[in-house]
Order: C-alpha cells, then structure tokens, then sequence
C-alpha cells in the first residue's frame, strides 16, 4: 500500500487501539491486509475433530483504515476448507463485501469433515481486499492445521439449538459413533459456559464398535443473547485425548432492539441514528418503553422516544461526539414495561481527530 495511505489504529493481540494519524513504512506495507484480521486467527490449529462434524470459525475483518475497504476475493488452497460467503454470487460473479471505515465484518471458513478426513497441515484460507480510492490490493492468509478423524463419526455434526426464549432452557440429543478398540471409552465431557450440561448413554460395545448418545442441555439460566461454546469430549485416546463440538444457542427476547451504528464521527458535530425497538413473538403484544438509561453520565448522547403502548418503536439517538479520537462504544438500557431486566443494546462508531484550527495551520 502507498506510503500516504494513512492508518488511525493499530492492532495488538486482537485488540484495536487508538492512535494518531501515521504513514505506513515499508515493511509494514505487505502487511496493512493482515492487520484487518484478529492476531489469533491467522493461524488456526483446529487440533483433532470428527467424522460429520460441523466445524467452523468466525473471522472477524475489523477496517481500522479511513478509507471503505472491499472484500474482492476468497479462496483457499483445499477443498477441505471453505468460506461460506464465496457461495454469495451473481451470474457466478464474487459480490464484493463491504466494508465501511470503522466496522467489522464476520466471514465464517468451514471445514468439511464429511468429504474430507486424515492430517491437514498448512492449507490455506486467502482473503483479498481491495480500496478503491488508490487503486490498493492487498491479501491476508489464514493457515488452519489439524486432523479429521475416520474413526469417530458424530451425528449431528454440531449442538446449535437455533432460537430459544427466556428461562426456558433446551436439550438435544447426539450420537457419538466410535470404530475401533472394544475398550475405547468417553471418559468426561467439559464446558467453558456454566449454562451447558451434558448426560452420557453408552447405548453399546462390542465387535470394534463403541456407541454413545449425548443429551446436551441449555439451562433456564442463560442469559439473553447470543450463546457460542464449545463442548469438550474427553476420551481415553493416548494420541487424539480430545474432540471439540460448536454448541449453539440464541436466547431471543420477546423484545429486540437494533444495535447503533453512528459510523464515522466527526467531533463537536451531532448524527442522528434511528433505532427499532419491537415485539417479537406471536401474537404481537404492544408495550411502554418507560425509561432510557446510559453508564456515561455526560450530555453527548440525546434521545427522542414515545411514551405510547404499541409493539413497534421508532427511537432518535442524537450523539455529538466528544474530541476523543477512537473507536467509539457504550451500552444502553431500556426499561420496558411489564419486564422486571432492562434491555441492553450498544451503540457504536469511530471518531475521528477535530480538524486543526486555522492559527494551528499557519504554525
């Protein structure tokens, strides 16, 4: 990328963080593309996984330059591994994504466990961007390593328990097939989340087959939201101890709020943004938005609502940033009636530095 092209932020371990306006040197030239992608994820080591398993990563693409930059490209180096965006075609054209100065966009790399099994060492995931405004194309590469078991097959190949209503908890069943050893054994399974749960069933054994049902179960104190975690199966296997399972679940509230997107922000200039508050289930129930709280205690943010009972609200937010150059985040919450929790919904944006003072130009 050319020298003048100009970066606001840099990323450390995964984390954006805010700085002054600098130009690219040359080394770091090969690398503007790679820094849009979170350090962690550049190299995938997905160790040991199943037969049928639904094995996937969130890639999440953070445009940290002033410029929008375009997704122009993504291909990979096996068929072992792809992206579920490239299926998002025109007349077999690649749509280009989006993506505003200041957002993220999540691409998700799948690996195919069910045409594809045995070691795969350095494949490769390639994501080309391209920015318009200088003509710029520049690449990142995402290394996955790991290995596809023939010898366990897992049905269905993930826990994903879709849409689920508050307090209200879930369960789903797997099968955990095994071929091999008579005395093979799934010794434990383990959660990082405290709202997952897991019984074991050996349904049988014997001839070099070892058969389980699993019941996972989501307990009624999920918070609302979205649940991702893995579910860690934990075997005697000396070679392979340990199989990681995507469990799923998406709490949704009766009310849903959409997030607030201010984009870029100018200091000391006000942008409005228009958020919907509605009624999700059926039948459709109106409600009273009764209060609208924030954790800053300042008057940047200004917020015009109804205090009418209907099932669809229509709120202004009206933010005048603050000179504090950065990416720009803060939570709000909303007191419904009838509902004892407040809704929470998040408000988003980068803020750019003010523009220098005249007096400040002529020094």
């Amino acid at each position: 990328m050319s020298k003048a092209f100009a970066v606001r932020c840099l990323v450390a371990t995964g984390i954006l963080i805010s700085c002054a306006m600098v130009s690219l040197a040359d080394d770091w030239e090969r690398d503007w593309a790679r820094a849009m992608i979170d350090k962690d994820l550049l190299n995938i080591n997905y160790k040991s996984v199943a037969k049928g398993q639904d094995v996937y990563f969130r890639i999440r693409v953070s445009n940290i330059y002033k410029e929008e930059m375009q997704v122009i490209g993504l291909s990979t180096s096996c068929g072992c591994l792809s992206f579920d965006e490239s299926k998002l075609a025109a007349n077999g054209l690649f749509v280009p994504i989006l993506i505003p100065s200041g957002t993220e966009k999540t691409l998700t790399l799948r690996l195919d466990t069910i045409r594809h099994s045995g070691e795969k060492k350095n494949t490769k995931a390639t994501i080309t961007f391209f920015e318009s405004s200088k003509g710029e194309k520049g690449t990142a590469t995402i290394i996955a390593e790991g290995y596809i078991r023939s010898d366990v097959v897992i049905q269905p190949g993930s826990v994903n328990f879709g849409s689920v209503a508050p307090r209200q908890g879930a369960e789903q069943r797997i099968a955990l097939n095994y071929a091999g050893r008579n005395d093979w054994n799934l010794a434990s399974v383990k959660f990082n989340s405290p709202h997952l749960s897991a019984e074991v069933f050996e349904k049988s054994r014997g001839n070099g087959l070892v058969n389980y049902e699993l019941v996972v179960k989501l307990k009624d104190s999920a918070p609302e939201g979205l649940l991702r975690d893995q579910m860690l199966l934990v075997t005697d296997d000396a070679n392979n101890p340990t199989i990681p399972v995507q469990v799923e679940a998406k709490i949704e509230p009766e009310i849903s709020v959409t997030e607030a997107n201010f984009g870029i922000l100018t200091p000391g200039k006000p942008k409005e943004v228009q958020i919907l508050v509605r009624y999700t289930k059926l039948p459709v129930k109106p409600f009273k938005i009764e209060k609208f709280e924030r954790t800053k205690p300042d008057n940047t943010i200004k917020v015009k609502k109804s205090d009418d009972m209907k099932a669809l609200h229509q709120m202004t937010l009206t933010f005048t940033p603050p000179n504090e150059p950065g990416l720009f985040e803060e939570e709000f919450f909303l007191t419904i009636s009838g509902r004892t929790e407040p809704i929470i919904f998040k408000a988003r944006g980068r803020i750019l530095e003010a523009p220098a003072a005249d007096s400040d130009l002529k020094k």
